[in-house]
């Protein structure tokens, strides 16, 4: 998966920041198996790689020295490795008359990093720019443990099929070892796709999401600049807030021959509104692409 967001947010200067971030992108891969032991239960299990990039500016009312240290205006974070593992259920809930319904029930794990480091700048006599703690937005994990509820309801006609899912992710403890919790998260997505052969159909849908607010402090991290604050990224009030998206998908499936088993997925995901908390980076578009085998 690969995302990329731009916005350059001079307004957190004047609201007493001294670095925001001007852009970021990420990109995940992801990986998963599923195993259905029974008609009534299908397991799943996910993890992910990713890379993580964000270019900050620094306020042009910061001292001098801060930016001698940095080496300009601008400096650049990075972070990587394997996130949050997922174990899911679903479980057939209805099947009758080309209608399904079924429950999910998962489980995130904390297996990704909430350690990640980079050079970052530090105040003091005289400032520095060298190895910190960097804040949740550039960290691979959310260092808790999570519930992952979904229920989905499809319709499937001939060469028609459309259907409506919610799905969110409830944090389970107060706060993980560096003393924060990311805000709880809800989606409902609903899609409808056309067959266009055999084997291609297209689709098209619309998604709402919703995302609470950091909670806690992000401990190790400095929240006092020249400015007033240092970074937007490490205050929870910059975190989270609504989006309406609309998403554009194009399927392949193979049901025989050689590639028999094998589905290819691609889909663009642009957000139509977004109504986010503080002073943060908006989505321009997500693409996703995927590969499926099925025996």
């Amino acid at each position: 998966m690969f995302s990329h967001e731009i916005i350059v947010y001079y307004p957190s200067f004047a609201a007493g920041y001294t670095i925001t971030p001007e852009s970021m992108t990420m990109d995940m891969s992801m990986f998963g198996v599923m195993y259905a032991p029974t008609d009534f239960i299908t397991l799943m299990a996910m993890a992910n790689y990713t890379f993580k990039s964000m270019d900050h500016r620094i306020n042009p009312g910061a001292p001098a020295p801060l930016f001698r240290v940095v080496g300009g205006d601008t400096f650049r974070t990075e972070s990587d490795g394997f996130g949050d593992v997922k174990l899911n259920a679903i479980i057939n809930l209805y099947s009758e008359n080309n209608s399904k319904a079924h429950f999910g029930i998962g489980l995130s794990l904390p297996t990704g990093s909430i350690d990640e480091t980079d050079n970052t700048p530090r105040p003091g006599t005289p400032p520095t720019f060298s190895n910190n703690l960097l804040p949740a937005s550039m960290q691979l994990g959310s260092g808790t443990f999570d519930l992952l509820p979904s229920a989905t309801w499809l319709q499937q006609l001939e060469s028609f099929s459309y259907g409506i899912q919610a799905s969110s992710v409830l944090r389970l403890e107060e706060e993980n070892d560096n003393g924060y919790r990311l805000g709880n998260e809800a989606e409902v997505l609903a899609w409808s796709a056309i067959d266009a052969t055999e084997s291609i159909s297209v689709s098209a849908g619309l998604s709402y999401q919703y995302a609470g607010e950091l909670k806690g402090t992000q401990e190790g991290i400095g929240t006092r600049g020249p400015a007033g604050r240092s970074v937007t990224t490490a205050f929870g009030e910059n975190y989270g807030g609504q989006n309406v998206d609309i998403i554009i998908g194009l399927n392949y499936y193979s049901p025989k021959g050689p590639l028999k088993g094998n589905r290819l997925a691609a889909d663009l995901r642009v957000p139509i509104w977004q109504d986010l908390n503080g002073y943060q980076l908006e989505t321009d578009y997500i693409i996703t692409l995927g590969w499926q085998l099925a025996w």
